[in-house]
């Protein structure tokens, strides 16, 4: 056995406490608030020059300069409002990566798994992504999260729900585990082709070297897919009876997780 030292996913720091951005912190608000001197000079001055027969040329090319100037600021504002928006999103992928994290190295201490090469396991989750057309039923599933485990495509990328085991976890609401049954690499193409509708070119674009999957997906109060779970291993049968039931256990908090945030 080894020494019980705690997993980590990453350089273990302090967790720092959880504050409320202060309103002169907010990007949007800081863009609008140094736009008021320049304008209101600007607005000012045109109005002086508006007023004398003399200099009304000059009033009129201020006052164009302080409409271009209120445009700009509008654009400005919203662009900082929408990157507030993106940040705030992301941070909340974190609370997942992390949930993640935690997926990943309880299944190594059950395994008692020595310091894996990279890509032994690997985890991501994947979010049902709404149709644009209220009513519709969604057509594609975004990772929202980088591997935890090894390396691959990062988050980001879309996948359509009509294929690939991710994609009939969500179609079904069923879990998914499965390891590959041929050696021959043409024979395992037809396999992901035959069992989980992938066309061929997307079947050839996967990672040659993974052995075995798992997908879960994870499901609202009336039994609405919300995402999925992704694992996938190098190892052939890694997903047996012990682990699924882990990442099962592991995926109902996730769930939860979900429900209340999202």
């Amino acid at each position: 056995m080894r020494d019980p030292a705690p997993e980590q996913c990453g350089a273990m720091r302090r967790i720092p406490g959880r504050r409320r951005t202060r309103f002169y912190e907010k990007r949007h608000v800081v863009e609008g608030v140094s736009v008021v001197p320049p304008l209101v000079t600007a607005v000012c001055a045109a109005a002086a020059n508006l007023g004398n027969a003399a200099t009304h040329l000059i009033g009129w090319a201020l006052l164009a300069g302080a409409g271009w100037l209120s445009a700009s600021s509008v654009v400005k504002v919203l662009h900082a409002g929408a990157q507030e928006r993106e940040r705030r999103r992301a941070e909340d992928y974190e609370g997942l990566l992390g949930a993640l994290c935690v997926l990943h190295a309880v299944i190594r201490r059950a395994l008692d798994l020595p310091e894996q090469p990279d890509g032994l396991l690997r985890v991501t989750i994947h979010r049902v992504v709404p149709h644009p057309v209220p009513g519709r039923a969604p057509e594609e599933l975004e990772q929202v999260v980088p591997y935890v485990g090894g390396g691959g495509g990062g988050a980001g990328r879309r996948f359509s729900v009509r294929s690939g085991v991710i994609g009939k976890a969500v179609r079904e609401r069923k879990i998914f585990a499965f390891s590959r049954e041929y050696v021959r690499y043409e024979l395992y193409l037809a396999e992901l082709i035959q069992l989980y509708s992938y066309t061929e070119a997307d079947a050839r674009a996967l990672t040659p070297d993974r052995q075995a999957w798992m997908a879960v997906p994870l499901l609202s109060g009336d039994e609405e897919a919300l995402a999925v779970v992704y694992l996938d291993s190098c190892q052939c049968e890694f997903f047996n009876p012990q682990v699924q039931q882990i990442v099962l256990g592991t995926c109902a908090g996730i769930a939860a997780f979900t429900e209340e945030v999202y």
